[in-house]
Order: C-alpha cells, then structure tokens, then sequence
C-alpha cells in the first residue's frame, strides 16, 4: 500500500507555552510510537512545517483506529495527494472527481495552506482561482465563506498539490505521563472508566493491589507505560521518580505504601482521593465504555459537553 499521510490536531496542547508544549508533544510522540510497536502498526511521525504528521504505509482503518488511541489529539485529518502539477484546472478536477455531491446545489469555501517558498501562487490568488473554476465545472455550486456546506482545504507544497479529506475526533486531553502519577485498584468497569477520565487530564495510572489483568488491559490501548512511574527534573537538573497524588478506588490508608515520597523532598503534594465519575449516570458510562473499547467506531462527542454519543 502506499504511504498515506494524516495531520493531527491538538486543543489545549496549542495554549501551553512553548517549552511546555514541547515537552507534551514528546509525551504524545513517545505514546504514539510505543502504541505502534504494541499494535504492529508502523507509523512515522514528523513535522511539515506547522503541521504534525503522521505517515504510513499500513490500512488506512489500522492507523486511524491508533490514532483514536492518541490522547491529546482532538482530531486527525486525512491528507491525499492530488497533482504534482500546481494548475488549477488539474486541481479542481481532481476536486470534484472525489467529491460525492457534484450537481447538488449546495454553498463551498475554499482554503489554501501554502508551504514553502513564495513562488508563482501566494494563497488568496490560488484560492480564488480555485474556486471559480470549481464553479465553471460544477455550476450548482455557489460561494459562502462563513458556513459552506463544504470546505475545500488544500495544502500547496512545491510541486505538489493535496487535499486535507475526512476530519475524525480523537479523544482530546493530555498526554498521559505529563500530570504526574494516580494510584488505582481496578477491581470494577467503573473503576476503569474513572482512570481513563483522568488519564485523559494527563496523569498516569499506577495499579497496584487486586487490580485485574483484563481492566490493565483495556487502559494499555490508551497508554502503553501504563504503570510505569513517571519521572521529573528537581532545581538541578536530577531526574526523580514523582510521588503519587490521588487515588481511584482504594483508601489512603491502603495506598501510603505505593506513593514513593522522597525523603530529600522539602514540599510533598498531599494525597487526593479521586471520584471522576460522581454524578454520571448509567448511560452515560456506558456511552463511555463504549468509546473506552471501540473508539474509532463510537466517536467523543463535539461539545464535549455531555462527552459521548
């Protein structure tokens, strides 16, 4: 199969400061590769120029239903290349072969990211003449730049035009590793849908007791170090094992032995006892353990208001 292309979208990573950001994008970069190796789906990620990408030569289904794993995505869209001919004649035809709408009548944008030097097209003049050719092929279209039915998205390279096709949610939040440590027991399906809403804040979980094998599992799809402490730089420039802060379904009491405090420490977060999922109703968990098992077919839900369908 040949190499298809994906670039991925974030929410609150893109509000960090860029330090910080860093440093969340290799969280994500260190999941993703690791989920990879777990699922024998190669992928290769890497930048173009604003951009984040993830590359392939694997199923298109395969990757896309990794990249649903990828916390800290809120959304991936696929790339096709369309012309290495920048006409745009080549290029609107191109448009509307893999269009499924041609004759409708319905409103279109147009939107171009150009990479690159500067050369005979800049942005604004290729759109346009974009998409006043698409409407000389395709004359039921007409122009509405606020909320088209459909937008063209293209990305001009040197010597290469594509189409940025089918956005897909992903699941949004952090990176796990980057918010520190929670212990947990996983001894119940709630008790694995409350540490995946907070593996979805960025922390990673750390079972320790009776949790089963099969919940371990489940949460490992989500986050491949699952278990393993995470690890942070002190004034410095030492690298430690951080400390647990909360705790999801077992006591205080039961997890003094777990939490791993420093003795040279001079400040020690206090231990939190953790209910993510007070409130929540039957159904709703149930829309979430769904999403939990199969996230490429149960999608999160766009307001993330109510959080999944």
């Amino acid at each position: 199969m040949a190499q298809q292309s994906w670039i991925l979208r974030f929410g609150e990573l893109g509000l960090k400061s860029k330090v910080v950001r860093r440093s969340f994008q290799r969280a994500l970069r260190k999941n993703l590769v690791q989920l990879s190796k777990n699922t024998s789906v190669p992928i290769l990620r890497s930048r173009l120029r604003d951009f984040d990408v993830v590359y392939s030569e694997a199923p298109t289904e395969a990757v896309e239903d990794l990249i649903c794993h990828g916390l800290g995505i809120v959304a991936f869209e696929r790339i096709v290349e369309l012309s290495e001919d920048l006409d745009p004649n080549l290029v609107a035809k191109q448009v509307l072969e893999r269009h499924s709408r041609v004759g409708e009548p319905r409103t279109f944008g147009v939107r171009i990211k150009r990479l690159g030097k500067k050369e005979e097209w800049d942005s604004q003049s290729y759109a346009r003449a974009l998409g006043s050719i698409l409407i000389e092929m395709d004359p039921s279209l007409s122009v509405d730049l606020s909320h088209p039915d459909w937008w063209v998205k293209i990305i001009l390279e040197p010597g290469k035009v594509s189409s940025i096709e089918k956005r897909t949610l992903g699941p949004g939040g952090l990176p796990t590793g980057v918010q520190g440590d929670v212990l947990a027991q996983l001894r119940t399906r709630d008790d694995v849908l409350g540490c995946f809403l907070i593996m979805r804040r960025g922390s990673r979980i750390i079972p320790v007791l009776e949790s089963k094998e099969e919940h371990i599992a489940v949460l490992k799809k989500w986050d491949p170090f699952i278990g393993v402490r995470s690890r942070t730089r002190d004034d410095k420039n030492r690298t430690f094992q951080r400390p647990a802060w909360g705790t999801v379904g077992l006591s205080i009491q039961q997890a003094q032995p777990f939490i791993e405090r420093r003795e040279e420490a001079i400040k020690t977060t206090p231990l939190c006892t953790l209910e993510p999922l007070c409130g929540w109703t039957e159904g709703e968990k149930l829309a979430l353990w769904k999403h939990l098992e199969s996230p490429s077919l149960f999608r999160p839900h766009p307001d993330t208001t109510t959080w999944f369908q």
